[in-house]
C-alpha cells in the first residue's frame, strides 16, 4: 500500500484541518486532534486507537481497505467512530503517523546516598508522586545546606540548622503548608538517620543533633476550602445533561461515589459488584484496595457504559479496564467542559470538587461524619471534619436561636 505523507506547519486550524510542524503526528497526538475536532468527543478517540495501532502494527495505509479489515464483524456503533475519524483525517490531508515514542522517566535523581536510602526504606511514601515531593524537599535542604557552607556558614544536618531553614523559607514567600512539607520531609529523613546510626557511622554529638530536627516547629497554617463543591441541584443538573454514556458514568464516579481522578482511571470492570452493591478502590497508593458502598444512581450510570461498550453483562475478561488509557487530564478536561457548558464554572471548581461535593451532600443529608470519613478513605478524620466545619458555617445563621431577656 502507498505510503502516506503531508507537508503542515504549525499548529493550527483552517476549515477544519489541524496542522503541526513536523508532517508527522504521534498516535496519541493525532487522537488529541481529532478529540478537539469533535463537537463531542465521548469515547471516540478510545474507539478509534486500537485499529490506529491496528494500522502502524501490520503497515496499512489509514483508508477505507484498512477500515473494512479492521471493522469486519464489529457493530454499527463501533464502526461509526472509525468512519468519522476516517473523514478527519482525510481533511487533514492524510498526515503521516508514528507510533508513540516509549515513555521517558521522570523519576527525579536524589542529591545524595542519604536521601536514596531514606527512599529506598520508606514504606510510608505511597506511589510516585509522594516520592517526588519528598525527594524535591529534600534536595531543597541539602542545596540550602551547599549554598551556606559555602557562603562559610556554620550549617549542618541539625535542629538548629534546620530552624534557620524554615525561616529562611519564609521569608522566600512559601507557602506555609509548603514550608510544612518540606520540614515534615527533613524530619523522616532526620528520624531514618538515627535509626540507622550504627550503619552510618554517627557519633552521639550527631544523633542528638538530629534529635532536635524533631522539636523544630512548623508555621502555623489554617486550613481552608481549596476547592468549591456543587450544590444538590447543581449536582443533578451536571449528571442529567450528560449525554454520552462513557462521561456519564465517569462524572458518577466522582461526583456520587467521591473517587478521585486517578482512582477512576485505575477502575476495572470486576471491580465493580452489582449484586453487593460495592465498588472496590485502589487510593493513593497503587497497592491499597479498599470496597464502598455503590450508590444506585451511580450504578445505572456504569450499567448503561457497560451496555454501550457490550461489557454487560460482565464478560470473563472482568480484569480489563473500566477505561482504555484514561489520563487524569482528560478527566480534568472533559468535567471543565461540562461545568462551563452549564455555567457552573466558577475559579475554584474542578474535577477534583466533585469529590468534596460527595462529602458535603453526605453530610447535609445527615450520613454520620465517621461514615463519610469511611466512604473517602480520609485517613484522617480531621479531613472530613471540613465537610462538617463548611456545613456548620452555611447552617449558622439559619438554626442560631436567639434567647429573648425575661423581664
Amino acid at each position: 500500500m502507498p505510503k502516506q505523507s503531508c507537508t503542515l506547519s504549525n499548529v493550527n486550524t483552517t476549515d477544519g484541518a489541524i496542522q503541526t510542524s513536523s508532517g508527522k503526528l504521534t498516535l496519541t497526538q493525532v487522537l488529541t486532534y481529532f478529540a478537539a475536532w469533535l463537537p463531542k468527543p465521548g469515547n471516540y478517540p478510545r474507539i478509534v486507537r486500537p485499529y490506529l495501532v491496528y494500522c502502524l502494527t501490520n503497515k496499512y495505509s489509514i483508508d477505507r481497505f484498512s477500515l473494512s479489515l479492521f471493522a469486519a464483524g464489529l457493530p454499527a456503533n463501533r464502526i461509526s467512530p472509525l468512519r468519522k475519524f476516517l473523514l478527519f483525517y482525510q481533511i487533514q490531508g492524510l498526515p503521516q503517523l508514528t507510533a508513540d515514542p516509549p515513555p521517558t522517566s521522570t523519576k527525579i535523581p536524589a542529591a545524595n546516598e542519604l536521601i536514596l536510602g531514606f527512599l529506598h526504606d520508606s514504606i510510608t511514601l505511597r506511589g510516585e508522586e509522594s516520592r517526588d515531593t519528598y525527594t524535591k524537599s529534600l534536595n531543597a535542604f541539602f542545596r540550602y545546606l551547599a549554598d551556606e557552607q559555602g557562603q562559610g556558614n556554620q550549617a549542618s544536618f541539625s535542629g538548629q540548622t534546620v530552624g534557620r531553614y524554615v525561616e529562611w523559607l519564609k521569608k522566600e514567600g512559601l507557602s506555609a503548608f509548603t514550608v510544612n512539607i518540606r520540614l515534615s520531609a527533613i524530619k523522616q529523613l532526620a528520624a531514618w538517620v538515627i535509626k540507622n546510626r550504627s550503619q552510618l557511622g554517627l557519633v552521639a554529638d550527631q544523633v542528638d543533633s538530629l534529635r532536635d530536627v524533631d522539636a523544630v516547629r512548623g508555621l502555623t497554617t489554617e486550613r481552608k476550602f481549596y476547592k468549591d463543591s456543587l450544590e444538590r441541584a447543581e449536582r443533578d443538573e451536571l449528571l442529567n445533561s450528560i449525554e454520552d454514556a462513557a462521561d456519564r458514568a465517569l462524572v458518577a464516579l466522582l461526583v456520587i461515589e467521591g473517587l478521585r481522578t486517578v482512582e477512576v482511571t485505575r477502575l476495572r470492570v470486576g471491580d465493580i459488584d452489582f449484586e453487593r452493591k460495592q465498588l472496590w478502590v485502589k487510593g493513593k497508593g497503587k497497592d491499597t484496595r479498599k470496597d464502598v458502598h455503590l450508590f444506585d444512581s451511580c450504578a445505572q450510570a456504569l450499567i448503561s457504559y457497560l451496555q454501550d461498550k457490550s461489557y454487560w453483562p460482565i464478560p470473563p475478561q472482568a480484569g480489563k479496564a473500566l477505561w482504555t488509557d484514561l489520563k487524569t487530564y482528560q478527566i480534568r478536561y472533559r468535567v471543565d467542559k461540562y461545568l462551563r457548558q452549564l455555567n457552573l464554572k466558577r475559579p475554584r471548581l474542578s474535577a477534583h470538587s466533585l469529590r468534596h461535593t460527595t462529602g458535603q451532600l453526605l453530610i447535609q443529608e445527615g450520613v454520620e461524619p465517621i461514615h463519610v470519613q469511611r466512604h473517602l478513605r480520609h485517613e484522617l478524620f480531621e479531613t472530613t471534619q471540613f465537610y462538617i466545619k463548611k456545613q456548620t458555617e452555611k447552617d449558622y445563621y439559619i438554626k442560631i436561636t436567639d434567647i429573648p431577656v425575661k423581664d
